[in-house]
This record gives structure tokens, sequence and C-alpha cells, in this order.
């Protein structure tokens, strides 16, 4: 030391100027290392703080809660630069600093003190702690202790064995993003856990002291949240969890927060918060009991309401009282109704408004009384009732039934995929009707209660009179059609005699076919058939327009029946396409290799004289379109079938891009594209445009960009560049156009003109995202999940091409809802959606597809 301080004379001696700086550094240094840093020994006054780093979101001091009694001041949390000031945690709450130099101690064995700055007089011991971490331990060899604030709001002692005591395990009123919501709390690292972790509110908005309310989870391991009054008494309740979110709480704060349920060996089962939009965002039990959720809003910089609970009458605990349903009227105000199968348990204080005893069984159930004939009636849209338990052994529905119904204790269950099977005893207690989401209770009630399943006898009779009179009329018609199609078949021939015996060469039968390898199966041989003409004219009623489904830009679709009665679709190609015989049967072998349940199947052609005819399986419900845009028909499809028919689309394209020995690019993706099979399966369609790509191949160039403007990728629009992440885009406006239930192009009449996924990245960045699906769904569907696919898609939907994600990766994020999506980047090219396709001289497009095979055209490759 002395040699040092005899080195830095030397250097004053010699440059002044030099030393001055030195200082200077060393100063800064020092204020650099304190600013978010407490050194072990050292403490803070209050005249100074602790900002975080490296962003400055949090701040520690010593603050007035009351400004009406400036010298009442507690250690505190808050934001950094927010006003008015924003307290998220708090120390000494129960005991206020009063003295006028109060200080934050860090021991030497890193335990935090707050101390009220008095000292000791006349041999007296120093008054103890105001507050402390009540966490010591000497420390490390050769190491000290820190006290740390970070930007996450987290207060830390840390040394370099790892987290001694963090303010996240000791919460006040207020969960932060990162916080785990436990039974117990988490302890520094070989010391277990810690006391009850309990969210509590202040006493009042100017008094941090531990108020009337708490929350946490059921101690009984349930993993509901419970908002608890004066200790004991339930004020509040969240629902089971569902896997992705809790039965009573909607879907809203949780897709704006991000919860996640986890359970292991330390610290149990427990739930952690992260906020997804943004990080000033924090939950808050406030004075009187009310669960809240507030955001910084990037427009104010002003704290605004998201959510709170409870919001009505109906969401306090037990409003009804046990076997009572609950419904809110527009004021807020309760409603109680007995279940079916029971009654007031007091008519007198019931109908006084009195609820609270609820309502009992009239009449018992069966096994009660030694009788038969119990069942379950579904409720749903309805809060499941609180003392549920889990039977895990029972692994399926139907096993679930059964162990409720021979069970006379048993009154209700719910079996779910997520939640397993969950069951009630015969007191029902909080339920209340739901505004949204689609949970069922089955409510187990005698056979004198449930709805009557067995008709009338007349009744029964007459159902199979009528079944028997429909089969009988539909032999008629197919006769009479077969008949029909014979002597149409039968004329045309006769009139055309001659020329059939001419070409009677080159004719290729039904008896014929073409033979070709399928490298899917492992080179296993597979036939082609290839129809006569005669035949395909038969099958046609000679291409009436009465059998017209409709006409593309390459040719018209035709209805036809095959003589075994197989329904097909039939593809007549320009006679102009341009295309050789071999090339038309290369590609048509291209065509059949590619085999996958949801691409529609080539049956056979017709190759004859100038004729190239495609067959194809008949699809009874058209293309997607035809009922996605047609208002008629838009309520047929509810959110569940539409994401089926998301993830089949996606599994089609899995096959094209990957599962294929030659990765396909179909290039023309569109809603009138995609066929529906009877039972609404998706199968894409048109591979006329499509281009394969070797395994050593990326993408292609093409001066030639043909397809659909609204669903081409720009890469492939402007520089007719293509690639398998073209179909995603076209995928993901797909996507938005199936939640909206709007072309991608009636969005150009909106501000600024944009596209659908301009318009739909602007309403998700604004937390808007809601107006984006389509109303006749909105009520009924899973939000959360459809909201996840506006994040899927926006990002199928991103300007360059590298930073979308391929098919399998999209597959996953449908499939796991656990799975972290990356946040998209806004679209730059915000093209009018008109639908104008290049390089094509007239393609007719009608404003519901009515034809069941649009294959544009077949190009060699």
């Amino acid at each position: 030391m002395r040699g040092g301080v005899f080195r830095l004379s030397s250097m004053a001696s010699s440059s002044p100027r030099l030393l001055a700086v030195l200082l200077a550094w060393l100063c800064v240094a020092a204020a650099a290392e304190a600013a978010d840093t407490l050194r072990q020994g050292k403490s803070l006054s209050a005249a100074d703080t602790l900002v975080s780093s490296p962003d400055g979101v949090f701040e520690v001091g010593f603050f007035p809660p009351d400004l009406k009694q400036p010298s009442r001041l507690y250690l505190g949390v808050w934001y950094r630069g927010i006003t008015p000031r924003t307290v998220v945690w708090v120390a000494n709450r129960a005991a206020p600093a009063t003295s006028a130099a109060p200080s934050l101690a860090l021991t030497d064995a890193g335990e935090l003190q707050v101390l009220d700055g008095a000292t000791a007089a006349n041999g007296t011991a120093a008054p103890p702690p105001l507050w402390s971490s009540n966490v010591s331990r000497a420390a490390p060899r050769g190491g000290y202790y820190s006290a740390v604030i970070m930007d996450s709001g987290s207060l830390q002692v840390r040394s370099d064995d790892g987290v001694l005591w963090d303010s996240f395990w000791h919460p006040t009123d207020t969960i932060l993003s990162g916080m785990q919501i436990a039974v117990r709390s988490p302890g520094p690292p070989g010391r277990g856990t810690a006391e009850r972790m309990l969210f509590t509110s202040w006493a009042s908005e100017t008094d941090p002291a531990p108020g009337r309310y708490a929350l946490g989870l059921d101690p009984s391991g349930s993993g509901q949240a419970y908002i608890w009054r004066d200790g004991n008494d339930i004020y509040w309740r969240s629902g089971q969890w569902t896997g992705v979110n809790f039965i009573g709480i909607p879907w809203r704060p949780l897709y704006l927060s991000g919860y996640t349920y986890s359970n292991d060996r330390d610290l149990g089962p427990h739930y952690t918060y992260t906020a997804t939009n943004s990080s000033l965002q924090r939950f808050v039990v406030l004075p009187n009991g009310t669960d809240i959720c507030y955001m910084v809003k990037n427009s104010s910089q002003q704290w605004e309401t998201v959510w709170f609970q409870p919001s009505n009458e109906c969401e306090y605990y037990a409003a009804c009282g046990p076997n009572a349903q609950c419904t809110a009227g527009q004021d807020g105000k309760a409603k109680c109704t007995c279940l079916k199968g029971f009654q007031p348990k007091s008519w007198g204080q019931w109908n006084a408004g009195n609820w609270s005893e609820g309502c009992t069984r009239n009449p018992p159930l069966g096994c009660q009384v030694n009788q038969s004939g119990d069942g379950f009636l579904p409720i749903g849209n309805i809060k499941w009732p609180d003392l549920s338990y889990w039977m895990s052994t029972v692994a399926d529905e139907p096993g679930c039934k059964n162990a409720c119904l021979n069970n006379c204790s048993c009154g209700a269950y719910v079996h779910t995929t997520t939640t397993g099977c969950l069951v009630w005893g015969n007191e029902l207690i909080d339920m209340h009707e739901l505004s949204t989401g689609a949970y069922t209770l089955n409510l187990k009630l005698p056979a004198s209660e449930l709805p009557r399943e067995h008709l009338a006898v007349w009744k029964i009779a007459t159902i199979i009179s009528a079944v028997v009179i429909f089969i009988l009329v539909a032999c008629l018609v197919l006769w009479w059609k077969r008949g029909k199609n014979i002597k149409v078949h039968r004329s045309w021939r006769s009139r055309h005699s001659s020329t059939w015996s001419q070409q009677n060469s080159a004719m290729l039968d039904i008896s014929q076919s073409i033979r070709f390898d399928d490298e899917v199966e492992d080179g296993k041989s597979h036939e082609l058939k290839v129809y006569s003409l005669d035949r395909i004219k038969a099958a046609t009623c000679n291409f009436s327009d009465s059998n017209k489904l409709g006409e593309g830009g390459f040719g018209p679709v035709y209805m036809g029946t095959l003589p075994g009665g197989e329904e097909v679709a039939v593809k007549r190609l320009c006679r102009n396409s341009g295309q050789g015989l071999e090339e038309f049967k290369n590609e048509v072998i291209l065509i059949a290799k590619l085999q996958h349940r949801n691409l529609v199947r080539l049956l056979g052609c017709c190759i004859q004289r100038d004729e190239k005819i495609l067959v194809y399986e008949y699809m009874p419900n058209k293309s997607l379109d035809a009922f996605l845009f047609n208002p008629e028909k838009q309520g047929l499809l509810d959110w569940s079938k539409r994401f089926d028919i998301i993830e089949g689309i996606a599994r089609g394209l899995l096959y094209l891009h990957r599962d294929s020995r030659l990765r396909v690019v179909h290039r023309d993706l569109k809603a009138s594209n995609i066929l529906l099979d009877a039972d609404m399966n998706p199968k894409i369609s048109d591979f006329g445009m499509a281009r394969m790509f070797g395994g050593d191949q990326n993408q292609f160039n093409t001066n030639r960009v043909v397809g659909t403007f609204g669903y081409m990728s720009p890469e492939y629009a402007m520089e007719g560049i293509f690639s398998v992440k073209s179909d995603v885009y076209s995928f993901g406006v797909l996507i938005l156009e199936i939640i909206t239930g709007k072309r991608a192009v009636s969005f150009h009449y909106h501000q600024d003109s944009l596209n659908i996924a301009g318009y739909a990245w602007r309403q998700w960045n604004e937390d808007r995202a809601t107006e984006l699906i389509d109303p006749l769904i909105r009520t009924s569907c899973s939000v959360r999940q459809v909201l996840r696919c506006v994040h899927i898609a926006l990002l199928c939907v991103q300007d360059h091409a590298d930073e979308r994600p391929d098919i399998p990766t999209v597959i996953k994020m449908l499939s796991n809802d656990s799975m972290s999506l990356p946040n998209p980047r806004p679209p730059t090219l915000m093209l009018r959606g008109r639908e104008i396709e290049s390089s094509r001289s007239s393609e007719k497009d009608q404003s519901h597809s009515i034809g069941t095979v649009s294959m544009t055209q077949l190009h060699g490759r």
C-alpha cells in the first residue's frame, strides 16, 4: 500500500494532470459499480438509491407512501421513470422507519437489514433492525456478498456460490414477470423451501402494512389459486388449471401474461408468470381484494387496466351456495338458480334473496334408494365446482363416467385430455356461468330428471318408413341416370362409328394402364388407369353443361359417374396447352406418385388424339372458399373444424416439402385449391404450377411468375425466386383467411391499403388481435388457440424467407401449446391483395369456387 502511495505521489509530482485524470476514472468506475450493487459491509442511506442495469427499469431506495406523513419511510423497489411512483415490493412493510437517517445494510454474513438510524447511548445496545432478510451464511473463502437489483425487479443477495436470498421468494402484493407462484417459497440452494408463499395486499393505498387479502395456491394441492380474506375465508377462486388456462379466468390475461404450469421435486406444483407482450406489466392484489392486471401502453406511458377479478357478484366464492348456478346480469348483479334435480334448502331465505344455504337434491339419486337408471346431464360454459379430486387410475372418458356412476358419493365428473378425470362429491360449490370457453360439467341425476332418450313406437315406425322410402327413391334415380347415360353413349357412338373405327388403333381402353415405380413405397410398382375417350364421354354425358362443375383458366371440370357407380371429377385440358404426349404422361406419373391423405388423388387419365384429360377423386363438399367466404355456409365451419383444416393443410405441405423423394413447391396455395371431402378433411389440389427440387436444391429462379397475388411471397412476386418458404408464406395468408373468414383481397379497402398480413400484424401489435376472429366463431372458439394461430401466421408471412419457419416447425407450433414463439417482424411490403394472375390470359375466378378440381396447367420439369 505504501508503495502504491509512493508511486501516486511520484506521478503527482511529475504529472498533476495525469493524476487528476486517474482519480476521476476511479471515481467513475466506483460509481458505475455501485449503480446497481450494494457491497458486503456497506449501507444505503435514505438519500441514495440503487438502479438496475443495464436498462434501468427498477430502482431501490427509501420512500414515503403517504406524502402527508413524510417521516414514515419504507425500503422498496419501484419502477424507475414512471410517474406516480409504482412500488412493487416493500421490505419493512410492518415497521416504518421514523428517524431521519434510516439505512439498508448488508452484513458480512450476507443478511440484509433495514436500520432506523438510532445509535447506542450510555452503553445500551443498539435497537434491533426494523426488518432483515433472516438468511445468513459465512461468505465463501476469498469471496464476498453483494446485493444487486435486477432489471426484472428482483433484489438479490449473491456470491460466487449463487443466490443466497431473493425478494421474488418473499413477495408483497405484486406479481412481476419471472415470478413463481407456489405453495411454498423457494429457498437458497441446499436449504429446501421457505415459508408459505402469499401475495398480500397493502392495508390501504398509503399503508404498505399487510392487509386483509392474500393470493396464493391451494395448500391441498389442487393447483387452484385463491384469494383469502382475513386468513381463512375464501374470497375468490381461479378454478382448475386446464393445461392452458384457469377455468374461472378469461383467456385474455393468460394470453397477455403467459402463465405456465410446472411440477418439480424441489418446489412442487407451481406456476411461472412471464409477460409476453411487455415487461411493464404486473398483477396486483389491491387492498379491497381485487386481483388486477396493469400494463403500460406505449402510446400514453401510463398504467392501464387490462383485466381484474372479481368483476361481478358471481365471481365471489360460493355466491349462490352449494348446488346452485350463478348468472351475472349486465349490471354485474348475481342471479341464482338451483341445478336441475335440486331445490332450495330453505325456500324462505331463497325467495328473500339469501342464497348462502344453496340447494339440495330432490329427488335423490337412484343408487341412494336402491334403484338404477342414474345418468348424466351435460352443463356447458360453466366454471367447474371447487373441491374436485383427480382419479389418476382412469385413462379415458368412459372410464371416468363409469367410476362416477358406480360411486353413490360422486355428484359430477369431467374428463379432458389435459386434466384427466376429475370427480366431485354431492356438494357442488362455487359454480357460475362463463361468457367464453367451452367447459362442460357432467351432472349426475336420477333417471326421472334426465331427458327422455327413447322415442314412442309410432315415431320409430315413421323413421323406419322414411328411411326405406328414401332408399327406394335413391335406387330409382340411380337406375334412371345410368340408363340415360347408356342411351346417350350409344346414340353418340352410332353417329361417330366411322371416326372411331379409323382411330381404333390409337385408342387406350380402361383395360390398359401406365405402370410406374413408387419411390414412397420402396419401388413398389403401381398402375395408373388410362380411360378411353368414349368411356369419359359416357361418364360425363358427352361433357354436358349439366355436369359441369366449374371452369379454370386451362379447361373445364365435369362431374362424371363411372359404370361401377364411382363418382369422379374430370378435368379436360385445353388443346392449346402446348404439351406433347410424352411430356403429359411424365407429368401425370409425377402427380400420381404424390399419395397422401391431404392431397387430392389422381385416379387416371385419357390420352387420345388432341385430348388430354385427368380423372380425379370427387370431392362432394367442393373447395374451402365455397364455405369460408359464403355467408350462407360460413356458420358450418366452427373453430374446431377450421383448426383441423389448418392442421391438414400443414400435413399435406409437410409431405410435399419433406416426405416425398423430391421436394415439391406448390406455388399456388389458396382457398380455392383446398378441396373438402365428405368428412370436411382438406386436400391440396392443382399441381399445375408445382415445381420439384432435387435433394441438394433449395430455391429456383424463374422469369415466368405464376400464381395469385395476395398469396405470393415478396421474393417470388418481385424477383421470381421461389422455395419451400414461398409455400409457407401462402400458408400463413391462408391461416389468416380461415381465422377472419375474409378473402385476402378484401383488406385493401381498409386504412393504409394494407394486405391481410399487414392488417393482421397491426391488429396484433396493438393488442386488438381478437378483432380478427370471424364473429361467427368468436364466442365459441378457444381464443387463446386462435390467437396462437394468428401469431404463427404472422411468422409465416414475414418479408424475408429465411425468417419464416419451415413446415415441420409450424406443425410443432400448432400441436405444442407450451412451445414459445418468437415475435414476428412487421411486414414492410404491404401490397394490395388483388388477385391478378401473371402469365394467365384470362382465368375466370368466381366468387365461390364450385369446381371440384382446379388443375391450372401442367408443365414438364
